[in-house]
């Protein structure tokens, strides 16, 4: 039987970006037979303006945040933050792209669902691209090929959107302490913020010797 590791993330969330690199480092490591990786979003950033006003009131807000996003991540090889992104570039919500992946999850598969997660955050982090913007999200997925009648039709009937929530309130049921977190084994794993790479590579693949004893 295959581990299941539930990591829960918000788009936005520079953290999160940092947790699907770690996952990005690890995945190769187990067949889709041993583990099985299952996405799930958080709802910190559903209204961007709100948490900024937390910040700092007015512009002050996005543009700390931008300080912040780029000094944190600037620790991690390979993350490199848009200097638009937060100043110029400013997504109101991540519910909106997180439909997007729920929709192509539901049409196409766990696969590309997570394919499209990576290509929605390098698209925000990397490119300054409003991925919270339809039109912006609509050309992001032509692009993976993936804007089929299928996930289209899961997005303009409300699919995707109830997933969304159902992610929503799963994750406020077993108190997920934020984004990134994984949490695997029922929950007697919960791993949650900057972790130890290796550590959590470690606790899979004791699960994943257990399972084939």
């Amino acid at each position: 039987m295959a581990v299941t590791v539930n990591f829960h993330s918000d788009l936005l969330c520079f953290w999160g970006w940092v947790g699907q690199d770690y996952n990005d480092k690890i995945m190769h490591l187990w067949s889709p037979s041993q583990v099985n990786w299952e996405h799930h979003c958080l709802s910190l950033y559903a209204n961007v303006p709100q948490r900024m006003s937390t910040i700092a009131p007015g512009d002050s807000g996005y543009l700390k945040y931008a300080e912040i996003t780029e000094r944190v991540t600037s620790r991690f090889e390979g993350l490199d933050v848009n200097p638009d992104l937060w100043r110029k570039v400013r997504p109101s919500s991540s519910l909106m792209p997180h439909q997007a992946i729920k929709a192509v999850k539901f049409a196409a598969g766990n696969d590309e669902a997570i394919e499209l997660e990576r290509a929605l955050r390098k698209a925000l982090f990397r490119d300054a691209r409003d991925i919270s913007h339809f039109g912006v999200l609509k050309d992001i997925l032509e692009e993976n090929h993936v804007a089929t009648s299928d996930v289209m039709e899961c997005l303009y009937s409300g699919r995707a959107l109830a997933d969304v929530y159902g992610d929503i309130k799963t994750g406020e049921a077993e108190k997920v302490p934020g984004s990134p977190a994984w949490v695997f084994d029922q929950g007697r794993y919960r791993f949650f913020g900057q972790v130890d790479v290796d550590s959590l590579a470690f606790a899979i693949n004791g699960l994943v010797q257990r399972e084939m004893r």
